[in-house]
């Protein structure tokens, strides 16, 4: 059977023939290519070479191009700082949230800035792998991008001082999110990573959430949905009354952290939310034994055996994880989904 039609029973909540299994293992794979994180993003032929190579050892059934999460803000005048050679660039000076600043800004050509890199880098590997591989771009969900263009604590400020300023900037965060995606799935990705970790239970209520956060992101996910795209949802949540909140988005995947025993979240929404999860990318690819690996792979993996859930970490796995532990990974899911699979 064909990566997609596992995919397709997944999504259905059946068991698929051979479980689809991926890694957020960027950082890794750009030390695994011998290559600084610098290096691995100069150019998305790059990017393409090192994919390609991650793909062939490890047999990961995507490609995550996540590169960076400042790309589309980049060009939004948001300062960006590359910081060393193993630094994934971040965001070095927030704009300010004020109406004058909001008003002026304009959703960005897909083609302006730094963009490009990962248009042409999903461009290059659908032409490489087709459908055999999941090519998966990124998008900030708009609570989470609201927070990237004017920093965490302006925005939560504006939400208690100003509603509707922050209303304003979500409606702005949630048009350029909706371009940003349509234009990586027209060059080729398959998914959408939708990434809304500022939007976790870790930092807002429960209430916050429902009022700032879910409409905006259902509109996202249902824009990139009616294009074409998958939508996997991140909020990197541990908490199973977060993710409840987070599935009434309607994402065709929902990502959780690796704070939550998966056993309990495939168990809260067997036949009702695809899944995605969860292995703990510090505790077991970086600082665990490949035998502490292959174990609690074994165990997620057997848990999954009824069902409509992808192995993945539950985070970045850093540049410093263990070569040995990511192929426990991959290779033991393998051979016990060849045991508990149908």
């Amino acid at each position: 059977m064909a990566l997609f039609d596992d995919i397709e029973a997944v999504l259905q909540h059946r068991a698929p023939e051979r479980l689809p299994v991926f890694c957020l293992s960027q950082e890794f794979d750009a030390r695994y290519a011998g290559l600084t994180y610098r290096e691995y993003i100069s150019s998305p032929e790059t990017i393409v070479e090192v994919q390609l190579e991650v793909m062939d050892q490890f047999e990961w059934d995507w490609a995550w191009l996540h590169l960076d999460d400042t790309l589309e803000f980049e060009a939004l005048g948001v300062g960006v700082a590359e910081g060393g050679e193993n630094v994934v660039p971040c965001t070095a000076d927030y704009r300010d949230f004020d109406r004058e600043t909001l008003r002026s800004l304009e959703v960005p050509d897909p083609r302006s800035a730094r963009m490009p890199l990962l248009l042409d880098a999903a461009a290059g590997l659908r032409s490489q792998v087709g459908d055999s591989r999941c090519i998966t771009g990124r998008v900030a969900a708009p609570f989470s991008a609201v927070t990237l263009i004017f920093g965490m604590e302006q925005s939560l400020l504006m939400m208690l001082d100003d509603p509707e300023l922050f209303a304003e900037a979500l409606e702005f965060a949630e048009e350029q999110a909706i371009s940003w995606g349509v234009a990586q799935i027209e060059a080729g990705c398959h998914a959408i990573w939708l990434g809304d970790c500022n939007a976790s239970l870790h930092l807002i209520s429960p209430e916050h959430y429902r009022r700032w956060a879910l409409e905006p992101c259902r509109r996202v996910t249902e824009a990139f949905q009616e294009a074409g795209g998958m939508v996997i949802l991140h909020n990197s949540e541990d908490t199973l009354e977060g993710l409840k909140l987070q599935a009434e988005t309607g994402p065709d995947v929902l990502s959780m952290g690796p704070g939550l025993d998966i056993a309990l979240a495939i168990e809260e929404f067997r036949g009702k939310q695809p899944l995605m999860g969860n292995v703990d990318p510090i505790a077991m690819l970086t600082e665990g034994s490949a035998s502490e690996v292959a174990a609690e792979t074994g165990r997620q993996v057997r848990l999954m055996a009824g069902g409509g859930c992808i192995l993945n970490s539950g985070e970045c796995v850093p540049r410093e994880a263990k070569g040995a532990n990511l192929h426990a990974m991959a290779d033991t899911a393998r051979q016990i989904w060849e045991l508990v699979g149908p």
